[in-house]
Protein backbone atom coordinates (compact mmCIF):
# COMPACT_ATOMS: atom_id res chain seq x y z
CA UNK A 1 0.00 0.00 0.00
CA UNK A 2 1.12 3.56 -0.60
CA UNK A 3 0.73 6.19 1.49
CA UNK A 4 1.10 10.01 0.89
CA UNK A 5 2.08 13.33 2.98
CA UNK A 6 2.06 16.43 2.50
CA UNK A 7 4.34 18.69 4.27
CA UNK A 8 4.27 23.07 4.68
CA UNK A 9 7.35 24.77 4.77
CA UNK A 10 6.61 28.49 5.52
CA UNK A 11 8.37 31.75 6.69
CA UNK A 12 7.73 35.35 7.27
CA UNK A 13 11.22 36.70 6.10
CA UNK A 14 11.69 36.05 2.65
CA UNK A 15 11.33 33.85 -0.49
CA UNK A 16 15.25 32.82 -0.36
CA UNK A 17 14.85 31.87 3.30
CA UNK A 18 11.83 29.58 2.12
CA UNK A 19 13.89 28.23 -0.32
CA UNK A 20 16.75 27.63 1.78
CA UNK A 21 14.62 26.24 4.32
CA UNK A 22 12.41 23.81 1.59
CA UNK A 23 15.73 22.46 -0.10
CA UNK A 24 16.90 21.66 3.86
CA UNK A 25 13.61 19.82 4.32
CA UNK A 26 13.87 18.08 0.80
CA UNK A 27 17.28 16.62 1.89
CA UNK A 28 15.83 15.64 4.89
CA UNK A 29 13.03 13.59 3.19
CA UNK A 30 15.40 12.43 1.03
CA UNK A 31 17.97 11.04 3.22
CA UNK A 32 14.58 8.70 4.79
CA UNK A 33 13.99 6.94 1.60
CA UNK A 34 10.97 8.59 0.72
CA UNK A 35 9.57 9.72 -2.58
CA UNK A 36 9.04 13.29 -3.67
CA UNK A 37 6.12 13.34 -5.89
CA UNK A 38 5.73 17.51 -5.98
CA UNK A 39 7.06 20.83 -4.60
CA UNK A 40 4.68 23.95 -5.46
CA UNK A 41 5.24 27.29 -4.01
CA UNK A 42 2.35 29.83 -3.30
CA UNK A 43 0.73 31.23 0.37
CA UNK A 44 -0.92 30.01 3.13
CA UNK A 45 -4.21 31.41 4.80
CA UNK A 46 -2.23 34.25 6.59
CA UNK A 47 -0.66 35.21 2.80
CA UNK A 48 2.82 33.45 4.62
CA UNK A 49 5.09 32.85 1.15
CA UNK A 50 4.54 28.80 1.78
CA UNK A 51 6.14 25.38 -0.31
CA UNK A 52 4.23 22.37 -0.33
CA UNK A 53 5.88 19.04 -0.50
CA UNK A 54 4.61 15.98 -1.42
CA UNK A 55 6.07 12.66 -0.77
CA UNK A 56 5.07 8.95 -1.32
CA UNK A 57 5.33 6.80 1.74
CA UNK A 58 6.14 3.00 1.02
CA UNK A 59 4.67 0.47 3.23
Amino acid sequence: MTAYKIFRVSTWWSTTALMRRTENTLSIIEEQGHEIVTVAFGVDILMRPTAFITIRIKA
